[in-house]
């Protein structure tokens, strides 16, 4: 993103791709972009003459986040490497980034590639571990909500969808992570112990990663003006409060760790475990809000938008007591209708799709959850036509009727004979 004289670029790399880093970096100034700072994976630039710069990407594990910018550790070692012809430009967590003019005598800031190995080793893994940990948790959601749960609705969200390939794309990018630093780690140890130099070039790597950020960056884009579009007003707020309160998060964990607290590294944890939990009870009222208002909309559609109603079993809906939930993606359709009138509630859930496999594969999941909770239906015999299957199960409190390209599942009502259910429901949805 480019602002003026300014330029923010997502630029995602471990300790150990540090060359393709320092590469990306003078080929920028080339262009006349010279480095202002890094934040974690986001680089910013500021415009200036086209130059040629030479740029150092240092490792240092011995530094904590928690001992902020300008630890005792890290200005000493400043010192050094100004001594060394190289100019300190930034940093980041461990990530150190100098610079040095074309024409500037230096010397390299590692002489001893063994320790150099080590280093860039251990700060890796840490953050690998970090990002691995954090994929599968990522991924562990992801099923619960998809395959781990009671029926394949999930195929006609494109929320839930999205979600879902932004969570395998960052997987992918992590393993692949692990994968080249797995191969890092094996060919630098050989290289160590036959005394020859080891490479850190990984520039291909690094390519593939940052295509895959810029794919999941867009996927979190689109997925929020989905939301923002779907949902109320309420979820603005949630997004803006959350926003809000990372900034300030931000801004109060910097300043104390530039400052020179005895206890910061007990105050900073502290505010990341406070902090969010405030957030928490004031989304908690947010959430209940937009869950009850959404509960309510269903008097702004009107009683015909619906494939079957009360109306269609001699009742009456009640308008204040009717709930709806659509869904539709390039792959299904779902609706969940809910409704009481004066003498039955009717709820029914349809699924429709274009491809047999996933009707089948969401009655399939359907059957199988009910299962395991000790329930089980049996197919019933009727006069439908062939491609039209019918079940009821053992408690005769609901029915599930399924073709190749759409499945509904509907309770029972009283007053309402099984013939009769049957009959309303083919007539209503199947013909």
């Amino acid at each position: 993103m480019i602002f003026r004289d300014s330029k923010w670029v997502i630029f995602d790399f471990l300790p150990y791709e540090y060359k393709s880093l320092e590469e990306y970096l003078e080929n920028m100034a080339s262009k006349g972009w010279v480095l202002q700072y890094i934040k974690g994976y986001i680089l910013k630039f500021r415009k200036a003459n086209p130059k040629k710069v030479k740029y150092a990407v240092d490792i240092m594990d011995s530094i904590s986040f928690l001992d902020g910018k300008n630890s005792e550790k890290a200005l000493e070692y400043r010192e050094y490497c100004k001594k060394a012809g190289w100019d300190f430009v930034c940093e980041s967590d461990k990530i150190q980034i100098y610079s040095s003019e074309e024409n500037v005598e230096r010397i390299e800031i590692h002489t001893d590639e063994r320790e150099k190995f080590n280093i860039i080793k251990k700060a890796s893994f840490k953050y690998i571990l970090l990002k691995m940990l954090t994929a599968i948790m990522l991924l562990y959601t992801q099923y619960m909500i998809t395959i781990g749960s009671s029926d394949g609705d999930f195929l006609a969200s494109n929320l839930i969808l999205g979600s879902l390939l932004f969570a395998n794309l960052f997987a992918i990018n992590e393993v692949i992570g692990l994968i080249t630093y797995m191969i890092f780690a094996i060919r630098g140890k050989i290289a160590i112990d036959k005394g020859k130099k080891i490479t850190y070039n990984f520039k291909k790597i690094a390519k593939i990663k940052r295509l895959i950020h810029r794919i999941s960056l867009s996927l979190v884009i689109i997925i929020t003006i989905i939301i923002s579009i779907k949902s109320d007003i309420n979820l603005l707020k949630i997004l803006i409060l959350f926003l809000l309160f990372a900034i300030l998060i931000e801004y109060i964990v910097n300043f104390i760790r530039n400052k020179n607290y005895k206890n910061r590294k007990i105050i900073i944890p502290i505010i990341y475990l406070i902090l969010p939990l405030i957030l928490a009870i004031l989304m908690i009222p947010i959430l209940f809000s937009n869950i009850n208002t959404n509960s309510n909309n269903s008097t702004e559609i009107s009683k015909e938008a619906f494939y079957l109603t009360l109306e269609d079993f001699n009742d009456t809906s009640k308008d204040d007591f009717i709930y709806y939930r659509m869904e539709k993606s390039p792959i299904a359709s779902y609706l969940y209708y809910g409704g009481a009138g004066k003498k039955n509630y009717l709820n029914y859930d349809i699924f429709e799709s274009d491809y047999k496999w996933a009707v089948k594969y969401n009655f399939n999941k359907r059957i199988n959850f009910v299962r395991e909770i000790g329930i089980d239906y049996i197919e019933k015999e009727t006069n439908l036509p062939k491609d039209i299957k019918v079940y009821i199960n053992e408690r005769g409190d609901k029915y599930i009727f399924i073709s190749d390209y759409k499945m509904v599942e509907i309770s029972t009502l009283e007053e309402i004979g099984e013939d009769e259910l049957i009959s309303i429901v083919y007539e209503k949805l199947f013909k």
